[in-house]
Parts: structure tokens; C-alpha cells; sequence
């Protein structure tokens, strides 16, 4: 299994309705997606500090499907339509799992 993590940090003028937009839009990926095992996601409760606004954790069965969602026609979007845009910066880290 491979565990692919993303944390955002959001530009400054990013309002609340463009993140909810951006969690609907992830809705609506997790389930269109075959090579996604488990998504999750969410903002950040701010319980520790961090740098971290949004975070995005996916589960994949291997590398060959983690490769198929990067390409996937709604992962593309999804990234050209709101992580783009409303992205200050942004960390990933894939590991494997048993």
C-alpha cells in the first residue's frame, strides 16, 4: 500500500467559500477516482502550531495507481482549478506501508 500526504497553505485572500468549493470538489474526486483506497481531507483545527491549512491524505493499492490518479483527467482539473490557484505553497510525502 503506498500513503500519499498533502499539506497546503493557503494565499492570503483565499476565503472560507473557496475552500468549502475546493472540499466538494474533493468529494466528488474520491469517488471518481478507482485508484483511490481511502481519501481524507480536511482544514487544519490549529491544536499545535504549523504551517499547514488543508490537508489531503490518499491511500493507494501501489506506485502504478498513486501514477494513474496524478494523470487522471479529474485530478489534473482539480489541481488547474483550485490548488493552483489558491495555494500559497505545498508539501508531499508518499510512503509505503504494509
Amino acid at each position: 500500500m503506498l500513503h500519499h500526504v498533502v499539506t497546503f497553505s493557503w494565499k492570503k485572500d483565499i476565503t472560507d467559500e473557496q475552500v468549502e468549493s475546493f472540499h466538494k470538489a474533493l468529494d466528488a474526486i474520491s469517488a471518481s477516482i478507482p485508484q483511490v483506497v481511502e481519501f481524507r481531507y480536511g482544514r487544519d483545527l490549529a491544536l499545535k502550531p504549523g504551517i499547514g491549512d488543508y490537508a489531503i491524505s490518499a491511500i493507494f493499492e501501489d506506485v502504478p495507481a498513486f501514477r494513474a490518479y496524478l494523470v487522471h483527467p479529474d485530478h489534473v482539473r482539480l489541481v488547474e482549478e483550485f490548488i493552483s490557484v489558491m495555494s500559497e505553497s505545498y508539501s508531499s510525502i508518499q510512503f509505503e506501508f504494509a
